[in-house]
């Protein structure tokens, strides 16, 4: 399946075969460098990393080796500013269910202006953020009877109240009972991957979720976007324990799944 896009400002282009160019930031670069294995583990596979005309090998990928030539001309046109290379998640579905949602009751970065700063606040409150810890960004799917695709943008997730989020859900999941498991266990997953990281905070990180219609065994459920994570370290602001904003996002989806 082709690569499709249902949210986020960040170019994103497919290249090589099921693998993408992630236009992005020196912030999120360093994220993916200082990534922890198990944090590495839920999060899409990047194999390359272009900062500024280097080329960073992230995780040995034969299928990056068979292309080379054509890594090499990614390095030539893009020569200036940051890059991954990922793994296309979605690249084996054919025909995907593709859900974005915000993860966290806090979206802002720590060295942001305070006109944004602000905004993000209001936006967090003013939505399913503060209460749930998730907000919708974006999804793609054919509902159950439907010929056309239904799909959600960011304004449908800012506009739903909480009863109205868990409909939404709920048409999003009409799927198989081992679909809905499999979507279960992977985000047990990244909920104890969020409580190991102490000292994280995963603000602006979503949820994306893919669910094949077509193969009943194909699901997954990645943490995704890393620019405005922020971690303890040596002349920055210090976090301590766990993100409880996030775990409360992954916690309310575990709960609906389990109802």
């Amino acid at each position: 399946m082709a690569y499709e896009k249902v949210a986020g400002r960040a170019e994103i282009i497919s290249v090589h075969e099921g693998h993408l160019l992630k236009t992005t930031t020196k912030e999120e670069v360093d994220s993916y460098l200082k990534m922890s294995e198990s944090l590495a583990n839920v999060a899409p596979r990047c194999c390359y990393i272009i900062t500024n005309g280097k080329l960073v090998e992230m995780k040995k990928c034969m299928v990056c080796i068979q292309n080379s030539s054509k890594i090499s001309q990614l390095m030539t046109s893009h020569s200036n500013g940051e890059f991954l290379i990922l793994k296309d998640e979605g690249y084996e579905m054919v025909n995907p269910r593709i859900m974005d949602l915000k993860l966290g009751t806090r979206t802002h970065s720590d060295y942001i202006p305070k006109e944004k700063k602000e905004n993000h606040i209001r936006k967090c409150k003013a939505t399913t953020s503060e209460k749930l810890g998730l907000r919708l960004s974006g999804a793609a799917f054919v509902e159950s009877g439907d010929s056309f695709a239904t799909k959600w943008d960011k304004a449908f997730g800012k506009s739903l109240k909480s009863d109205q989020f868990f409909k939404a859900m709920k048409n999003f999941f009409d799927v198989d009972e081992r679909q809905k498991t499999e979507v279960l266990r992977q985000l047990l997953k990244i909920r104890v991957v969020l409580e190991d990281s102490t000292s994280h905070r995963f603000f602006g990180s979503s949820l994306l979720i893919l669910i094949d219609d077509e193969g009943q065994e194909i699901v997954k459920v990645k943490l995704i976007d890393f620019a405005s994570m922020a971690r303890s370290e040596t002349g920055q602001q210090q976090y301590d324990g766990a993100d409880t904003g996030a775990i409360l996002g992954v916690n309310t989806l575990i709960k609906f799944l389990t109802k």
